[in-house]
């Protein structure tokens, strides 16, 4: 346990240092303001499909509440509510007209808590699907646009860089049963809005991982690493979400995401070496 807080930990100083230094090199070789003119067209452009398809996304959002909270068969509320709506209720109490009015507001104000439980993760869940859309649209042209002068500025920084020695590549799991892990994980209550939250945060990052890795890596390097950074991948996908909120910096989000990712894979950390090289 001590050994996996630990990982976690060094994940969350090597996204920090990697945001860093993409923030650093984002100054270069007009990224910056490459990023910024194709950030505020994204955000435009995201601002405008809210408005005329608002219904659809409240009601996706909602949707997420529900799978992340009961599951997907929504189970766990009807069953919840059914429990409360019953109530305590005994043979000494079928008479009391006081204690049955207790009763029904003892379950009323937990129906109420469930509600506002599953409003606000609703809410939640409305501003993420927004964030993540932004970025992953933000993120189809920087193959031409902002990775490959990334990949270059990176590679100033790493002059002796060589691959990581000793990523074997694991055996991978069929893609079937990748998929169906996924779809019985979110069954599980709560447990899938865990999966939810940390498939969206890392999603953009995982999608640009590859690409920045061409040339660089092989297949099987890209995996094996990939595998092994994924507590990094994650820390780094929530900071990037974060920077949204940033004034200024949000404009720069395309650009940071490429020059992030390209110096995680270059620094090469892994959470089975929980030794952090420096460059």
């Amino acid at each position: 346990m001590t050994q996996i807080l630990q990982a976690w930990l060094l994940a969350w100083r090597e996204a920090f240092t990697c945001v860093g230094l993409g923030l650093r090199d984002a100054r270069h070789a007009g990224l910056w303001w490459r990023s910024a003119l194709w950030c505020m067209a994204v955000v435009a452009l995201w601002l405008g499909v809210y408005s005329y398809f608002g219904r659809f996304f409240v009601e996706l959002s909602a949707m997420l509440a529900l799978v992340s909270v009961t599951g997907l068969l929504g189970l766990g509320v009807m069953d919840g509510v059914g429990t409360l709506a019953n109530g305590p209720a005994t043979l000494s109490q079928m008479g009391n007209i006081a204690g049955s009015l207790g009763s029904a507001a003892k379950a009323l104000l937990s129906i109420g808590q469930i509600a506002l439980a599953l409003l606000a993760l609703a809410a939640f869940f409305y501003v993420i699907v927004f964030i993540v859309g932004a970025i992953g649209t933000a993120r189809l042209p920087l193959r031409c646009l902002l990775l490959g002068r990334a990949k270059t500025v990176a590679a100033r920084r790493y002059a002796n860089w060589q691959a990581p020695a000793g990523l074997d590549a694991p055996a991978a799991r069929p893609a079937w049963r990748r998929r169906l892990l996924l779809l019985l994980s979110l069954l599980i209550p709560l447990w899938a809005m865990c999966v939810l939250i940390s498939y969206l945060l890392a999603w953009n990052v995982q999608m640009i991982y590859s690409a920045a890795a061409e040339e660089v890596l092989g297949a099987e390097q890209q995996a094996a690493l990939r595998r092994e950074q994924r507590p990094a991948i994650f820390a780094l996908g929530l900071l990037l979400c974060l920077l949204m909120f940033v004034p200024v910096l949000n404009l720069l989000l395309p650009a940071l995401l490429c020059t992030s990712v390209c110096h995680l894979q270059r620094r090469g950390w892994r959470a089975t070496d929980t030794s952090i090289k420096v460059e």
